[in-house]
């Protein structure tokens, strides 16, 4: 598995030579395997709960063998990450010129939001014809898409995108299951079950493209679409985009349907709001890592390839489009 999660409270974790050992705890709170080791050659980066052990030695390690770390800390993901250095100072220079330009902006920001309101479409026509019925708002969206490609501004291009994601929510609610309903999409804080599992599962998603971005010599936070903000990955948000319904809400409603989350893996929020509770993080992370790492075969591209792999390929295309002024085409579904 390319992503270690080490989530269990007391598990201890060490780099020895050129392998990470792990160490479950004598009293373990859930199933855990067996005092076990993985090559870091296999590991694509790790995420760390606050109640797990490794020291500031094994951390370095992991850096220096270009393997970042994702933390956990009071119920927040990520509450931080570890990156390793790189000395890129030519291509943050072009992106920070492009994320300036405002008619690179403008047809960034337009490409993106194409591709986000034609997947969008696609996940409905697919859900639609899984139950035998119609495709919901097909042409709607269609309409809204070709809007989008042709916006003059970004202004307009975010006021066709909302309007575009009210209307698909609307239909994505007839797809939760009837004891775990969406109703309609509420963040900070998620105000059901369904809402804190997509909310969760978006979180995943930027913090894995964050990192990948950072790897290819990028700043996650300096965007086109989204306005750059202080503690705001602009830039991953960007491109969560096109991901977002047929990687997150896709897998949402897969766990959520087929009863591998149900309602007790939910828990009131310290702050009001619905949570997922830790443990249940687990079933949530193992489906993660197999809709990201299960290959199939991408038609632009012409190739086979993991939604993992496609988003680190597309982050190292990303700093020749800043570099040249170029646009990248964003992911589709087909």
């Amino acid at each position: 598995m390319p992503v270690v999660y080490l989530t269990l409270r007391g598990l201890k974790a060490a780099v020895l030579g050129e392998r990470l050992e792990i160490t479950p705890p004598k009293d373990p709170e859930g199933p855990c395997p067996e005092r076990r080791w993985i090559p870091l050659i296999d590991i694509e980066h790790v995420v760390l709960d606050s109640g797990a052990y490794i020291s500031s030695y094994s951390i370095t390690r992991l850096l220096t063998h270009q393997i970042p770390v994702l933390f956990i800390a009071n119920k927040r993901f990520p509450g931080g990450w570890a990156s390793p250095l790189t000395r890129s100072t030519r291509a943050l220079a072009d992106q920070l010129d492009a994320c300036r330009d405002p008619d690179f902006r403008l047809r960034f920001s337009r490409s993106l939001v194409e591709a986000k309101i034609r997947n969008m479409r696609r996940v409905l026509q697919r859900l639609g014809a899984n139950r035998q019925q119609p495709a919901l708002a097909a042409s709607w969206l269609q309409a809204m898409a070709n809007q989008a490609a042709a916006a003059q501004g970004l202004d307009s291009l975010r006021g066709i995108e909302g309007a575009a994601t009210g209307r698909y929510f609307e239909c994505l609610a007839l797809f939760f299951p009837p004891d775990l309903p969406f109703e309609r999409r509420s963040r900070r804080p998620p105000l059901n079950a369904a809402n804190a599992l997509l909310s969760f599962c978006y979180t995943l998603l930027t913090a894995e493209i964050a990192l990948h971005l950072r790897s290819a010599g990028l700043e996650p936070g300096w965007g086109c679409f989204h306005e750059a903000e202080d503690g705001r990955p602009a830039l991953a948000l960007d491109w969560i985009e096109p991901f977002r319904a047929p990687v997150v809400d896709a897998l949402a409603l897969d766990l959520l349907n087929h009863r591998r989350l149900k309602a007790d893996d939910f828990e009131p929020g310290e702050s009001g709001g619905i949570l997922l509770k830790r443990l249940s993080r687990r079933t949530v992370f193992s489906a993660w890592e197999d809709r990201l790492e299960r290959e199939f075969h991408y038609q632009p591209d012409g190739e086979r390839t993991s939604l993992r792999g496609l988003i680190k390929k597309q982050a190292r295309h990303l700093r020749e489009a800043f570099r040249d002024r170029t646009i990248i085409p964003p992911f589709k579904m087909h």
